[in-house]
């Protein structure tokens, strides 16, 4: 089964005053501001710098603010992209040494909204449009073109799970997701609503 992490409220603090953090709260939104708080002590003043990690690219620069006279920072990025998305803070023109501490990194999930429903009574034992044979016990989601077996994090009200595509649809109104029961039992959905998507990198082969 899926695992599903639930609600959390983190990131409303700076981190420990006595060195170098960062925070962020875990799960936002594309589109909407990403706060990230934290404390860079004896760097009063000085210009700190929020950088995204880039696969292809590496860290890039996405937003900068100045630290605090109490050695607290606090930068806004508005995310503009969705999945596991790495954040580090870093200090303006700051040279890098073997002895340097290395700066302090966090994630965020960012999620795109979209419209889902729930589907399952009436269909069970029938065979998905990928082969499988639905059961209440099966988590997944369907979609009209992602290819079978596409992870996806799916987030509502602050929980999330990463589950496969199994099935072909939803084919009414603008509804983009179908939430296998499974999948909207874990995550306390029911009947239809706006959820959080993301594509998921496959885990690492063990």
């Amino acid at each position: 089964m899926p695992d599903v992490i639930p609600t959390t409220t983190g990131g409303a603090g700076y981190g420990d005053p006595a060195t170098q953090s960062l925070v962020v709260r875990p799960i936002a939104v594309i589109g909407t501001h990403v706060v990230a708080r934290g404390t860079m002590p004896g760097r009063a003043r000085r210009v700190v710098i929020l950088q995204r990690l880039d696969k292809r690219r590496g860290w890039r620069n996405v937003a900068r603010a100045r630290v605090r006279s109490t050695a607290r920072f606090e930068v806004r990025w508005r995310a503009d992209r969705s999945g596991r998305i790495r954040l580090r803070a870093i200090l303006a023109r700051q040279r890098r040494t073997a002895a340097a501490q290395p700066p302090p990194i966090a994630t965020v999930s960012v999620y795109r909204p979209a419209l889902a429903t729930f589907y399952g009574p009436g269909f069970f034992g029938q065979q998905t449009a990928c082969g499988q044979t639905l059961t209440p016990e099966l988590h997944g989601v369907a979609h009209k073109r992602l290819p079978c077996g596409t992870l996806v994090a799916v987030m509502y009200r602050g929980r999330e799970i990463v589950v496969p595509v199994i099935d072909r649809g939803p084919f009414n109104g603008d509804y983009s997701w179908d939430l296998a029961q499974a999948t909207a039992d874990a995550l306390g959905f029911s009947g239809a609503g706006e959820i959080g998507y993301a594509r998921a990198d496959a885990p690492p082969a063990s």
